[in-house]
C-alpha cells in the first residue's frame, strides 16, 4: 500500500515538472477547387465527311489538396465531372477519366468525337470538376487562365433531317403521319438508306429506348402516329459513334424533334384608313391568338409577280395585339395580308387579304 501511494505521489510530481504537450491542431478545411494546369488535342486539325466520327483524345492536368472527385457518367447530367467542353454545339462534352497520376495531381483523359457537324476552328470554352470535400468544384473558361489548344475540323456531306407532320393542324385523338426527309448538305441531295433512330417523349431525352429504321430510295421515312402517341414529343437522330464509355447522350450527327401541333394562329389585321396619301404612313391593327407574346408577325405585300414578300414586321403586346405600318409607294391599289410564322406552339396563319390605295 505504502509502495503504490509513493509510486502515485512521484508519478504526480513529476508530470508536474514536464511542460505541457501542445495540442495537435486540426488540419485546415480545404477550400479550394481544383485547378487545372494544362489542356492538350492529340491532334491539331481533322479532316471528316459524311457519316463518320473520328476521335481525338484531350488530356487535362488537374490538381486538388482533397482529391478530384471521379463521378459515374449520369444520362441527365452532362456535366457528371470532371468534363471538357468545346465550342461546337452538339457533341460538346467529353468526360473525362483519370489515366496517370493521382486524384491529388493527375492527367485526367477523354475522346473528343469529331463528326462532320462540326466545321472550322473549335476551342476548349470550359473545364469542371469537383473536389472529394463535394464543396469545391471548378467551372472555368480555361482560356482566361491557361494556354489552350485548338482544333480546326474541316468537313462535308454532313447528313441534314427535317420531321413534318399531317394533317397539320391535327385533330386530337386521330392518327398522324410523321415524315422524315433528309439530304446531303454538299449536294442538297435525298440521301436514301440513311440510318436513323426515332423515338418519343422520355426517349428524345433519356435513354427509355427508340425505333432504328433507314430512309427509302427518294431519302424520306414515313410512319403513322396513332392519336395517343401523337400527343408526345416526337424525335429524330442519325447517330455517330459513341463516346468511349459514354452510351448516352449519343453522338449525333443529325437531330430533331417536334411536336405534333393541333392549332393554328388566326390572325385579323385593320388599316386604319384604306386610301392615302402616296409615300403615307398607314397604321394595320389586329390581334393574334392563341397569344404569343413577343412573337414577329410579317406585314406582307403581294408583288405583280403573284408572290407575297415581307414590307414590315411588328411584335405581338401583352394584349395579343399588335401595330404595323403599311405605306403604298405610288398612285396604285396595294394588296396586303398580315402573317404570324408556325412555330412550336401553332401553326402558321394569315388575315384576310386587304388593300390601301396610294392616292
Amino acid at each position: 500500500m505504502r509502495t503504490s501511494l509513493a509510486v502515485s505521489m512521484a508519478a504526480a510530481v513529476l508530470s508536474s515538472l514536464l511542460p505541457a504537450a501542445p495540442a495537435l491542431a486540426a488540419p485546415a478545411a480545404d477550400t479550394a477547387p481544383p485547378e487545372v494546369h494544362s489542356i492538350t488535342f492529340a491532334e491539331s486539325a481533322v479532316t471528316v465527311s459524311g457519316l463518320e466520327t473520328h476521335f481525338v483524345q484531350v488530356r487535362v492536368r488537374l490538381t486538388d489538396e482533397t482529391g478530384v472527385q471521379q463521378q459515374d457518367y449520369v444520362p441527365s447530367d452532362q456535366a457528371a465531372g470532371p468534363i471538357v467542353q468545346v465550342s461546337s454545339g452538339l457533341n460538346s462534352y467529353v468526360v473525362l477519366r483519370r489515366t496517370e497520376g493521382t486524384d491529388q495531381d493527375g492527367i485526367w483523359t477523354g475522346s473528343l468525337p469529331v463528326t462532320s457537324i462540326w466545321s472550322g476552328k473549335l476551342e476548349p470554352t470550359r473545364v469542371y470538376a469537383l473536389d472529394k470535400t463535394f464543396h469545391n468544384q471548378l467551372d472555368v473558361d480555361p482560356r482566361t487562365i491557361i494556354e489552350t489548344p485548338s482544333l480546326e475540323v474541316q468537313s462535308s456531306h454532313r447528313p441534314m433531317i427535317e420531321m413534318t407532320f399531317s394533317p397539320e393542324p391535327a385533330t386530337k385523338g386521330q392518327p398522324v403521319t410523321q415524315r422524315i426527309r433528309a439530304w446531303d448538305a454538299t449536294t442538297n441531295a435525298p440521301w436514301p438508306n440513311l440510318p436513323l433512330q426515332i423515338s418519343s417523349d422520355n426517349g428524345c431525352v433519356e435513354p427509355a429506348g427508340s425505333l432504328s429504321r433507314r430512309t427509302g430510295a427518294d431519302g424520306t421515312f414515313q410512319r403513322t402516329l396513332s392519336g395517343d402517341e401523337a400527343q408526345w414529343l416526337q424525335c429524330t437522330w442519325v447517330a455517330g459513334q459513341a463516346q468511349p464509355g459514354q452510351a448516352w447522350p449519343p453522338t449525333y450527327l443529325a437531330v430533331t424533334s417536334a411536336h405534333v401541333r393541333y392549332t393554328r394562329y388566326a390572325v385579323t389585321a385593320t388599316p386604319a384608313a384604306t386610301s392615302a396619301p402616296a409615300g403615307t404612313n398607314v397604321n394595320v391593327d389586329g390581334n393574334v391568338t392563341p397569344l404569343a407574346v413577343g412573337k414577329t408577325v410579317q406585314l406582307q405585300r403581294r408583288y405583280p409577280d403573284n408572290t407575297w414578300r415581307k414590307v414590315g414586321t411588328a411584335l405581338i403586346r401583352a394584349s395579343g395585339r399588335y401595330t404595323l405600318v403599311a405605306t403604298p409607294g405610288g398612285q396604285a391599289t396595294y394588296s396586303y395580308r398580315v402573317y404570324a410564322p408556325g412555330d412550336y406552339r401553332a401553326v402558321g396563319g394569315t388575315s384576310k387579304v386587304f388593300t390601301i390605295r396610294g392616292a
